[in-house]
């Protein structure tokens, strides 16, 4: 294929790409977002391509934002939205952008920091960041709600993963607007998550892709003015690398290119350039190099160590030999082309680089709301055992937490760095960044990295309680990535190695063994476990720990089929946690978690969702984000219990993206059943049915636990109700139908039931009037109104198929009681 020129501002060639400009545009007059992307080499065009796409949105008087990625500033959050979003943010003040976008202005600001003051917007818990890209996507579906808008985001292989990030998240969940979103990167050079969301985007439709290949020689000869023959073999076809050649003379260039993977003599074409400038403007233009892409005037004289006077001329020097050209913001420029960047920033020599990355450094610190920046820069010049520069980077660490965790745990370990050898410093300050940089990793999907952080920590930790809390944490890790026997003998070592057997330690290892034995579904261990951890913590005095042993000790009850039993540590656990302050609570915070999970079991939907709440507002205000995911998807079950179907949709919705953004395979096979059962439960069966298929797959890859046959056992309940019977039955044989040995009693009696609605579909009364029975068998005793509802909704449609109207009739109004009983409207009319 040929490739977009510029020859007096026209085209050569093209036809086939300029018509994909057009047929993109075209597709977004109606309230429809697309996508167009485009691929290539490097210099191969695509910055001039997305430059016509840009002409011809403003001749169709489409507002046009433009941003690009920056090889040399892959570290900086957001870069590529700030650079195409913030300006236009800032000119709208802020009154006009509450009017746009309400409250979701707070978090934008974590993306774009014109959005509010410094400072704002910082907090916030890292699974949660999709709140942030949801604030974007509002921007960008208001922004067009006029006219259609155009957004061009260019060299995307350089952008930063928070912004790769927001974009796949938008590609998943774009805007409901006439928005037509540009990519261009180079092909092979961007992550597989990307691909991934771009590939599923345009199976619906929504992707139009064009990839560039090399000029065709009479394409070159055209550019050019003449045959070259020459400059053509050399340059491959490449246009930048053809016009660079030809605007040098062609040097011949050595072995020893400055610009990775250019050709030598379009280096040495470039070097040559930049080696002519007279002293100031070369110096400018290396200060240029070191402070970004876009380059601030006054950033880059500080780099340079030119004082204004001598930075004015010199700009105009770059300006004119076309090194650097204008952009629309004043005293801010762009090189010419992000190649000729490199090798101005290479040729710059790396002792030069380093003190002028210093500069830089010293400059920003002066400069509010430039952390992020001067971190980048420190991290590119302190030297080992730096303590001022180390501080710098974990405070920037800190902040950018939240919003971007990969850039954070790469600021965090160049901290660690800077601090110099693990036997040398200061314990604690290591042990303070160690911390933190595994809760970075571990927010990014990178669980066995941030494993091996909190590993490394262990041995800074003298104190007995908090070496349990990072010991809990390995734990933690290890269960998500589905090593539970790993998980389970590392708490039983560490609980051997403690000297005292009574003390507050011991028994928070008792109450981690016990939530510990679910992952097994080993009850009656749990049960043990978590009954020691209730007398320990009683005898201490301590509130919060016994309100989450007897929060595990109720489900474990629960789970053994002990209703009475669960019923009086359910009270107890719920009265002390109840009692808790929110400061205490959230030293806690699994009690709420345990607890309303066991409530909603237990079938208490109003003080499972009342706790679940508490637990979900508790972690949010404290920056605890481990068990919010959990938390959320039960309480999204309790809200469809109560029929609150759009609200338990919207929360399951959530659920699911803060758990794609943790990456967890486990996690979002455990959001991805909920979605689809509320979705199913919504009557959206296309949803219900892909969110399924994915969870399904997802278990190819997962270590057998509770959270997998839960998986299995949901799915098999929500096929049958879909009318997909087969595939209902294919799942419950999956955890052992039809005795269903690792199942708990009051789920296996609802199981039941709806086994017997579904051998009646099949027409076979008799294996219903089996299934019934075993669901009546199960659930004798339990005290589960909404288990019993949904049998007895089973038992009236076997009576109606025998001819009973009359039974059926008397059967589904007390199963329509029963249900109201707990609040359940949905089976109630199901009777009804």
């Amino acid at each position: 294929m040929a490739t977009v020129l510029q020859a007096d501002k026209r085209f050569i060639g093209r036809r086939q790409e300029l018509a994909a400009l057009d047929q993109a545009l075209d597709g977004i007059k109606v309230s429809r977002p697309r996508w167009l992307v485009v691929s290539g080499e490097p210099g191969i065009g695509k910055t001039r391509l997305l430059s016509e796409l840009a002409e011809r949105a403003a001749a169709r008087h489409h507002p046009v934002f433009v941003g690009r990625g920056a090889e040399l500033e892959s570290d900086m959050p957001f870069a590529i939205w700030i650079d195409a979003l913030d300006d236009h943010v800032a000119s709208l003040g802020e009154r006009r952008l509450e009017a746009l976008i309400g409250e979701r202005v707070g978090e934008l600001a974590r993306v774009l920091p014109s959005a509010a003051p410094a400072g704002a917007g910082d907090g916030g818990l890292q699974d949660e960041r999709f709140h942030a890209y949801r604030a974007v996507r509002a921007l960008l579906q208001r922004m067009a709600m006029g006219t259609p808008v155009v957004l061009i985001l260019d060299d995307v292989h350089w952008a930063d993963d928070a912004s790769l990030e927001l974009i796949a998240h938008l590609l998943r969940r774009p805007p409901p607007a006439a928005v037509l979103i540009a990519l261009a990167f180079r092909a092979g050079q961007v992550p597989n998550s990307l691909l991934a969301a771009l590939e599923a985007a345009g199976r619906d439709g929504l992707v139009t892709g064009v990839e560039l290949g090399p000029l065709t020689q009479a394409e070159a000869d055209a550019l050019l003015g003449g045959p070259q023959p020459a400059l053509y073999r050399q340059s491959g076809g490449n246009p930048f690398y053809l016009e660079e050649l030809a605007r040098h003379g062609a040097p011949a260039g050595g072995e020893d290119a400055d610009v990775v993977g250019v050709p030598p003599a379009v280096a040495a074409a470039l070097g040559q350039e930049i080696t002519g400038l007279g002293d100031a403007a070369r110096q400018l233009a290396w200060g240029g190099a070191v402070a970004g892409e876009p380059f601030d005037l006054d950033l880059a004289a500080a780099a340079a160590g030119l004082g204004e006077a001598d930075a004015l001329a010199a700009i105009d020097h770059l300006l004119a030999a076309r090194v650097a050209v204008p952009t629309a913001v004043p005293r801010r420029y762009r090189f010419r082309h992000p190649l000729v960047r490199r090798a101005v920033y290479d040729g710059a020599g790396e002792a030069w680089r380093l003190q002028a990355h210093a500069r830089a450094a010293e400059a920003l610190a002066v400069r509010p709301g430039a952390l992020a920046a001067r971190a980048h820069h420190v991290e590119q010049s302190a030297r080992v055992g730096d303590d001022a520069a180390a501080a710098v980077l974990e405070q920037a660490a800190h902040q950018a937490a939240a919003r971007a965790p990969a850039i954070a745990a790469r600021w965090f370990e160049a901290a660690l760095r800077l601090l110099g050898s693990e036997s040398g410093g200061d314990p604690f300050r290591r042990l303070g960044l160690l911390v933190p940089l595994a809760g970075a990793l571990a927010a990014t999907g990178r669980l066995e990295k941030a494993l091996d952080t909190l590993v490394d920590a262990l041995p800074l930790v003298e104190m007995a309680d908090l070496r349990v809390r990072l010991i809990a944490a390995c734990a933690a890790c290890e269960n998500l990535l589905g090593r539970h026997d790993a998980a389970h003998a590392r708490l039983l070592a560490a609980l051997d190695a403690l000297e005292d057997r009574h003390g507050a330690a011991a028994a928070a290892l008792h109450a981690e063994l016990a939530a510990d034995a679910l992952y097994d579904s080993d009850f009656e261990a749990m049960r043990s476990w978590a009954a020691r951890a209730v007398d320990t913590a009683r005898a201490l005095g301590d509130r919060g720990l016994e309100a989450l042993a007897t929060a595990l000790l109720c489900f474990a009850e629960y789970n053994l089929g002990h209703a009475v039993e669960a019923a009086t540590v359910c009270d107890k656990s719920a009265a002390l946690l109840d009692a808790l302050p929110d400061d205490q609570l959230a030293m806690r915070i699994d009690a709420a978690y345990y607890l309303g999970f066991a409530e909603y079991f237990c079938e208490r939907y109003d003080d499972s969702i009342r706790h679940l709440r508490r637990g979900i507002n508790v972690s949010r205000a404290s920056g605890q984000g481990q068990f919010v995911v959990p938390m959320q998807l039960g309480l999204a079950h309790g809200l469809e219990v109560r029929g609150r179907l759009a609200e338990a949709a919207e929360t399951a919705d959530a659920a699911l993206e803060a758990a794609r953004l943790a990456g967890n395979r486990q996690l979002i096979g455990w959001a991805l059943v909920s979605d689809a059962w509320m979705a199913a439960a919504a009557g959206d069966v296309d949803h219900a049915r892909s969110s399924g298929e994915e969870a399904i797959a997802l278990l190819d890859v997962l270590d057998d636990s509770v959270l997998t046959r839960a998986t299995h056992a949901h799915l098999g309940v929500m096929w049958i109700d879909i009318g997909e019977i087969d595939r209902g039955l294919t799942s419950f044989r999956a955890v052992g139908m039809p005795d269903f040995p690792s199942i708990e009693p009051g789920r296996r009696g609802w199981i039941y039931a709806i086994l017997a609605r579904a051998e009646l579909a099949r027409g076979d009364r008799a294996a219903a009037e089996m299934y019934a029975a075993r669901a009546e068998e199960v659930l004798e005793g339990l005290g589960l109104p909404f288990a019993e509802a949904w049998l007895l909704h089973s038992r009236a449609a076997i009576a109606l198929a025998g001819g009973d109207a009359a039974g059926a009739a008397e059967l589904a109004l007390e199963g329509a009681a029963r249900a109201a009983a707990v609040d359940a409207p949905l089976p109630a009319a199901r009777c009804r």
